[in-house]
């Protein structure tokens, strides 16, 4: 305990640590029922007192002694101290294995009491519905619901699982079910209820390594340009690298030359490639980017004919994601492949002003101090280093340099092989999916055996299995990045994860075969009589046989909405899942005691990544607990680390350091230049997001108004005539105009009869044959009103001949229609502002500055022009 408490920022909490340990004793004496009484008495307290923080203390010791009855894990005191953090809006900065997912079921629990909804979200489904399944025992326990929101998940669904008192989903389906909600056009279709507390997993890798692109919701656009990508595609194969342009790979972007500009222009038989009639400067600089910028199984993958980008910081797939400004279109063309129809953008947000609409924001990561000025900066959150609860064992050694990629790559491969044969298991981390089949290539030469994890589906499916088992001896695992993979490598193996495979199966096959066989069953007698005999039971039994098998499973680690007849099966299913858990978990134990004293885990990064936070994150996967391990990385001169910003001092000094090829290199001179070159790829990254903020700041006061102006329509249950008044609007701000100057007579007239049809024309032909000294302008605009008045009557009673509620119907769907097609072409603007005002600087003008003068002028005219496109949409519709 005291050194626990000997870091200043935690010494705080020794008062309040000390009050739940002594409130546990207490608790210990209690049965279930208690227990469920206890929490609801808090619930009925905070009703009273709306007060979370007095009653802290009992509902931390309350969680922590429903997961001792129905986990059986006890929260240490350090996790205890990371639910406090949590609940400070802070962010808890905790090693990989110190049990973040258990940390936050405390802040949980407390702020569910309130009743307003807590969201846990994860980077990926996987975790998403694993952490539902495992924690939610702790909350059902107590008397909570849970929700689960994944991509499969129905509107019904959504709602549903929102409404719970803790929800967990991933931060992509829970952004994209904001926008859909600020679409919709019945209280029906939206799912989501006021943001109250989010809890977010590793936090920096959503808050910060995916903020760099914003959430965007698109729908397909007709795109009658097609052709033009191929023509594209077939015209820059007459340019030649450095004579008609050359390749930034600092700033990810090609400069085309004015030589190259006209061989272009030759190919494609066009005069000028800015042409704003016919433009063609897009798609060429797109086809540029997809040859040289972006390349196959390391930013994308070929998937049932289509192009599948890939996140670079987790390795996974990006299935609903595609790249803008027909740059997916380009890779499409590149490869051969149909080219879909480019889309137009619906609505989108940074992940930025997304998650800082939550009242209430943290998150847990192991790797989180290193981002911590932007964090502050940008979210307003401090990050809290938590100690271990065991020291940590593990060693990092200094990095080998070679002179080249065959040589690295031939040295990784004969490390592997010399570890390999001291049965240590070995975790390889790459950077690309091309890499790390291409090491698995080089370990076959050597007969060695691995288990392959990357962005490849086959390898996706089995992600789970393979990190849980990357622990037993003799095994060696290659994954592309290890940031948000969620499961512990547990040294050993992880025997729930074993038993839960082994179960599975097991009902599977009784499932499908419904007889009894004891030949399947007779392996498992020499684990444990009683499990042997819990098998005959369920094997005889014609009900059990029928039930999937999933369902089965699923009882094991969720109580809720169960009948009588799933409860008789479930207390021989849990037998049986317990007898098994058993006896594995003694072979692992065993396996995991030999594998720590021939010194743990063995972590190998074969390159540096862009962030040292990344790099961190795979070390992070040795040294569990306590346990023992090393991290040791190789490079080469030519990594692109290395390459674009190891300066030319320092390739001068490597090359002259490295006399031999087989010999590596290692110096303190070597460890600064790549921290320098990471902080300042690191540094460059935050600027872009930095500006990505800035920008959307604007937009998303913008934002806010355009959604809090739809969602009031939304909401409304009646309506009066929103014809008649959109055009009072319309008349009232003309006749002003009007009054103001008396040139504005015609254009109003025009204007008006554009929107109203034929129904003034002899009229305002009249009208216009009169002087304003022969026709007063108040008689005008009583002759205007009363002219309006009579249209819109008209309009009314040809429809209501169908209905009495068909008027009020096409009202509200065509003035939906309107606010949405006027918000697509105002975001369509703000990103050509964007790219435009970039050139202010050559003028000595502030960007940004020019950025916010010229959207609020664009968004102060769309109310106006909404009122337009809406009253002649209306005034034209024909029911006939």
């Amino acid at each position: 305990m005291l050194k626990l408490f000997s870091n200043p920022n935690l010494k705080k909490y020794q008062e309040i640590i000390s009050e739940i340990n002594t409130l546990e004793e207490n608790l210990k004496t209690l049965n279930d029922n208690e227990l469920r009484r206890e929490n609801e008495m808090i619930k009925h307290e905070f009703k009273k007192e709306q007060n979370l923080s007095n009653l802290l203390p009992r509902s931390f010791a309350l969680t922590r002694e429903a997961s001792k009855r129905t986990l059986g894990l006890r929260h240490f005191d350090v996790q205890i101290i990371g639910g406090l953090v949590l609940n400070e809006k802070k962010i808890a900065e905790m090693k990989t294995g110190e049990g973040k997912t258990l940390v936050a079921t405390l802040p949980a629990v407390l702020n569910a009491i309130s009743g307003k909804g807590v969201h846990i979200v994860t980077v990926n489904d996987y975790l998403a519905k694993r952490d539902q399944l495992s924690m939610g025992q702790i909350y059902r326990f107590l008397s909570f619901n849970t929700g689960l929101i994944n991509e499969n998940s129905t509107t019904l669904e959504r709602k549903k699982n929102y409404n719970a008192d803790i929800t967990y989903v991933t931060n992509h389906e829970l952004s994209f079910d904001f926008l859909r909600d600020n679409i919709a056009t019945e209280i029906e279709q939206i799912v989501l209820r006021p943001f109250n507390y989010c809890i977010i997993d590793e936090i920096d890798s959503i808050l910060i390594d995916e903020a760099q692109t914003p959430v965007i919701l698109t729908e397909n656009n007709q795109d009658l340009s097609i052709q033009k990508y191929i023509i594209a595609e077939e015209a820059i194969k007459y340019l030649t690298l450095n004579k008609h342009y050359e390749i930034d790979e600092k700033n990810q972007n090609i400069i085309l030359n004015e030589t190259g500009y006209k061989v272009v222009e030759q190919a494609i038989k066009r005069d000028n490639l800015y042409d704003v009639r016919d433009p063609w400067i897009a798609y060429i600089m797109n086809a540029l980017k997809a040859n040289h910028l972006y390349y196959k199984d390391i930013h994308y993958i070929i998937q049932n004919n289509r192009i599948i980008s890939v996140d670079e910081f987790t390795g996974r797939l990006m299935i609903d994601r595609r790249w803008g400004d027909g740059l997916h279109q380009a890779l499409e063309a590149k490869e051969n492949i149909p080219i879909r129809p480019s889309s137009q953008t619906v609505a989108s947000i940074s992940y930025q002003n997304f998650f800082l609409m939550y009242p209430k924001l943290t998150g847990m990561t192991g790797t989180g101090k290193t981002a911590e000025v932007e964090f502050e900066k940008i979210y307003d959150l401090k990050v809290e280093i938590i100690p271990p609860y065991r020291t940590n064992k593990r060693i990092d050694l200094p990095d080998l340099i070679y002179k080249n990629q065959f040589t690295k790559w031939t040295a990784i491969t004969q490390f592997c092989r010399k570890i390999f044969l001291t049965n240590q298991p070995i975790l390889v981390g790459t950077k690309t999916v091309e890499k790390s089949e291409m090491l698995g290539q080089l370990l076959k030469e050597f007969k060695l055996p691995y288990q392959l994890l990357n962005a490849k589906p086959e390898n996706v499916r089995r992600e789970a299995e393979i990190i849980a088992q990357a622990g037993k001896l003799k095994t060696i695992t290659i994954s592309t990045n290890m940031a948000g993979r969620g499961t512990d490598i547990i040294l050993g193996g992880n025997s729930f994860s074993k038993v839960q495979k082994e179960l599975y199966n097991f009902l599977t096959i009784s499932r499908k075969s419904k007889k009894i066989s004891k030949n399947l069953i007779i392996q498992y007698k020499d684990i444990s009589q009683q499990l042997y005999n819990c098998l005959i039971i369920l094997l005889t039994d014609l009900e059990f046989l029928k039930l999937p098998s999933i369902y089965l499973l699923q009882t094991v680690q969720q109580n809720s909405q169960r009948s009588i007849s799933s409860l008789y099966y479930e207390r021989y299913i849990q037998l049986m899942f317990n007898k098994w858990n058993k006896y594995y978990y003694k072979h692992y134990k065993q396996e995991n005691s030999i594998i720590k004293n021939i010194g743990g885990l063995y972590v190998i990064g074969t390159e540096r990544n862009d962030s040292l936070r990344v790099d961190n994150q795979l070390r992070g996967r040795c040294g569990r607990q306590g346990d023992p391990g090393k991290s040791l990385f190789f490079l080469s001169l030519d990594d692109t680390l290395l390459r674009l910003f190891g300066g030319t001092k320092f390739q001068t000094f490597v090359k002259t350091q490295l006399e031999e090829d087989e010999i590596p290199l290692q110096s303190t001179f070597l460890a600064k230049t790549l921290n320098k070159a990471q902080k300042q790829i690191e540094e460059r990254a935050y600027t872009t997001r930095k500006t990505l903020f800035d920008y959307d700041q604007i937009l998303n006061q913008q934002r806010t108004i355009a959604y809090f102006e739809r969602n009031e329509m939304v909401n409304q249950s009646s309506h009066k005539s929103l014809a008649f008044t959109y055009g009072e609007q319309v008349l009232k701000t003309y006749l002003n105009k009007m009054q103001e100057n008396s040139y504005f007579i015609e254009y109003t007239i025009n204007i008006l009869e554009e929107i109203f049809g034929k129904e003034l024309e002899l009229k305002i032909f009249h009208l216009m044959s009169l002087t304003t000294e022969e026709f007063d302008l108040t008689e005008i605009k009583c002759y205007f009103v009363h002219e309006f008045w009579l249209i819109c009557q008209k309009k009314f009673n040809e429809i209501l001949l169908y209905g009495n509620d068909i008027f009020k119907n096409i009202e509200r769907e065509q003035t939906f229609r309107g606010i949405d097609q006027i918000w697509k072409e105002h975001l369509d603007k703000i990103i050509l502002l964007r790219n435009a005002v970039i050139w202010q600087s050559y003028g000595q003008k502030n960007p940004l500055t020019e950025y916010k003068r010229q959207a609020y002028e664009t968004f102060s005219n769309r109310k106006e022009i909404f009122l337009y496109y809406t009253l002649y949409i209306l005034f034209k519709t024909n029911l006939e």
